[in-house]
């Protein structure tokens, strides 16, 4: 890992250190999650509340340095936060978190608007039916499914896809 890597750490985890405070100061109890920064593909984070541990994505803390430690970071917080003051039954965006998320002073946003690149892209195989011009893109499990003898109706001719 490298010296410009342990900076954006540090920023995560100074980030994190002053929405503990501020949680202590609003409900009275500490989070302290273990953190890591394995996460890959068009998550920027995770948090999961049953190992009590957040994951971030390191690339897009990498390339949107500000935006994910001013949203990211208190985001997945709120997820442990929430969990721990309300229960396990809430939904993971729901009221409850949208209310953690108000009191850390924090927009409460769903999705991050990072621009990222797709991990992968998943294959699809063509199928053709009786309608001119028309081409089905089915994927993997559709296609092995058609392999294996199980149809698959076009729903403007009715006929089977070949």
């Amino acid at each position: 890992m490298n010296e410009s890597s342990n900076k954006l750490e540090c920023l995560v985890l100074d980030k994190l250190s002053e929405l503990q405070k501020k949680v202590c100061r609003l409900f009275g109890f500490t989070v302290n999650p273990e953190i890591a920064f394995d996460l890959r593909g068009q998550a920027a984070g995770q948090a999961n509340y049953l190992k009590n541990k957040i994951r971030f994505n390191r690339d897009l803390l990498e390339k949107f340095t500000d935006e994910f430690v001013s949203q990211t970071v208190p985001h997945e917080f709120a997820h442990l936060v929430a969990y721990a003051k309300f229960g396990r039954r809430i939904k993971p965006h729901g009221a409850e978190w949208q209310l953690v998320m108000v009191a850390l002073g924090v927009k409460p946003v769903r999705t991050h608007n990072f621009e990222v690149i797709p991990a992968r892209r998943l294959k699809r195989f063509p199928y053709q039916c009786d309608c001119p011009g028309l081409l089905h893109e089915l994927s993997t499990i559709r296609h092995n499914r058609i392999q294996r003898g199980i149809l698959y109706i076009c729903k403007k001719c009715g006929k089977a896809l070949r």
